[in-house]
């Protein structure tokens, strides 16, 4: 038999030996609730982005090269370089807010501010579509589609067609998912709307201040081998127009076409009839790439350079437009690219203007 005070040594080490377990276990228990809560606020934490886009370009004129304040020879081009956070927030199983704010980088032009405002807007979302407030691509932008070939670029279709634009003080809203088909409204509150005299007329910049867009298809290709869109424009910076897309896949080759119709919208008589076609086939790490612009009323970014030019004397009449060029994927996020772009204006009452741009680039995802 124990002696009696051996007894009582060895029961309170037991007890001290339970005490302490119980809190270890109820420690874990707390960190397992923190670690749970602390896992669902990382699944509603916003995604950080970003796309770099740098290139090296030679034009005669200057007047399509970016981020430069468009200096003719040989330039380093800023391409919509761009960062961002986007996220949602789930309010309830019906309802959620949705949110974007991405600013434009620039490194290539002293003249120019290192940050700027792109697509930045707060919203909700659910199965009535989504609806969001802010700076924003109209719908009729959206209505391009995949079918520009060299987007954002010194050979976007901006520089054939108008009406890529991106503006602020909208409303935009967007249909709930409904298989391959899509759509797309904005308006825009007219007093962001340059609603303002024109100098030298009794004509007024106005409109309905809306844009629209529908589509059937995937203007990407992969989840159908074609893609058919319409957009409308009434007002928004100062152009009504409408544009017909059209994209289709027939085996790897990959082929495109716009063709728009527009109009100022203070003024029925200054007009254009404008239309791209392009085509994209890879070729092992390679995709080659071409397109063909054509603009009958001088209205694209390319007309409207060479007409604020001092040296040009005349009024663009027209502008046309070749390109061809590549890409080579370096990895998922990363590629290098490079192409070569000829512009040729008629121009009334002064010498026609032709440039040739020569571009090679590096952009990066992430």
């Amino acid at each position: 038999m124990l002696p009696r005070c051996e007894f009582r040594v060895g029961y309170s080490l037991i007890v001290r030996s339970k005490m302490i377990m119980q809190k270890r276990t109820l420690a874990l228990s707390v960190a397992s609730i923190f670690a749970a809560a602390s896992f669902g606020a990382m699944a509603e934490m916003p995604t950080f982005y970003g796309d770099l886009n740098i290139s090296v370009a030679d034009s005669d004129t200057g007047y399509t090269v970016q981020g430069t304040s468009n200096d003719k020879g040989t330039v380093l081009e800023n391409n919509s370089s761009n960062i961002g956070i986007k996220g949602a927030h789930e309010i309830n199983s019906a309802l959620k807010l949705v949110y974007k704010a991405e600013f434009g980088v620039n490194g290539t032009d002293n003249d120019a501010d290192t940050f700027s405002s792109r697509n930045t807007y707060l919203g909700l979302a659910g199965g009535f579509g989504e609806v969001v407030f802010g700076r924003n691509d109209t719908a009729f932008k959206g209505s391009e589609g995949g079918a520009d070939a060299f987007g954002n670029l010194n050979a976007d279709i901006t520089m054939i067609l108008p009406g890529q634009d991106r503006v602020a003080d909208g409303i935009t809203y967007t249909l709930p998912s409904m298989g391959l088909f899509s759509g797309k409204a904005t308006y825009i509150l007219e007093d962001d709307n340059n609603t303002n005299d024109i100098p030298g007329t009794d004509k007024v910049e106005e409109g309905d201040n809306f844009a629209l867009m529908v589509g059937y298809g995937d203007k990407t290709l992969k989840k159908a081998k074609f893609f058919v869109g319409a957009g409308y424009v009434d007002g928004i910076k100062g152009l009504t127009a409408y544009r017909i897309t059209g994209q289709v896949k027939v085996g790897e080759l990959a082929l495109a076409a716009i063709y728009q119709d527009s109009e100022k919208t203070a003024d029925s008589s200054i007009d254009a009839t404008g239309y791209t076609v392009s085509a994209k086939y890879p070729l092992g790490n390679f995709m080659l790439k071409a397109q063909y612009g054509f603009d009958d009323g001088g209205m694209g970014t390319f007309a409207k350079k060479a007409n604020d030019d001092a040296t040009n004397a005349g009024t663009v009449e027209d502008v046309t437009n070749y390109t061809i060029g590549g890409d080579y994927t370096l990895s998922k996020a990363a590629y290098v690219y490079g192409h070569y772009a000829y512009y040729d204006a008629s121009v009334k009452g002064a010498e026609d203007i032709d440039d040739s741009v020569f571009t090679v680039g590096l952009r990066y995802r992430f």
